[in-house]
């Protein structure tokens, strides 16, 4: 479950609260009933506190790989995006992972999956949306015309 950037997950708090129930003098036992956490974890969290102080059960910054863009980049990929994809020269306005991975790697040289771009989207505040496909062949008349008659015909026949 993702927070944003800022407040702390659940399991921080309880961490934290693990922290000051160890501090307080609480037995093991005790805080597994408040907080209905496993032995382990109580013992792993006292340990911590006696070797590094409270401070070392907050969470840390992660430790994943630095982004291939900056955050000007990004900017510019959100300016980019809302203007929609045929302003960037592609045959159809509706945004995909793979048109964006590909404008991405054209403009900055720079590889992403498609599972990739999809959170980066997410990121930068937009949302998967299916499109709505209509028919422009036939008019809606001549839909429900076909929807009451024939369509009923080949129901009972079948």
């Amino acid at each position: 479950m993702s927070k944003k950037q800022g407040s702390l997950s659940r399991q921080a708090i309880v961490r934290l609260r693990a922290g000051d129930l160890i501090l307080r003098g609480f037995d093991n036992e005790e805080i597994i009933e408040i907080l209905e956490v496993s032995l382990s974890s109580v013992q792993r969290w006292r340990k911590k506190i006696e070797n590094e102080g409270l401070h070392a059960l907050a969470r840390h910054a992660g430790t994943g790989a630095e982004p291939k863009l900056t955050a000007e980049q990004f900017e510019e990929l959100k300016a980019i995006l809302t203007q929609g994809a045929v302003a960037s020269g592609y045959l159809t306005d509706r945004w995909t992972s793979r048109i964006v991975a590909d404008l991405i790697r054209k403009k900055w040289n720079v590889e992403y999956s498609r599972s990739q771009v999809r959170k980066i989207l997410n990121d930068l505040g937009f949302s998967y949306q299916k499109p709505s496909v209509k028919s422009t062949k036939h008019s809606q008349e001549v839909v429900d015309h076909w929807r009451k008659h024939d369509w009923v015909r080949i129901k009972k026949s079948g």
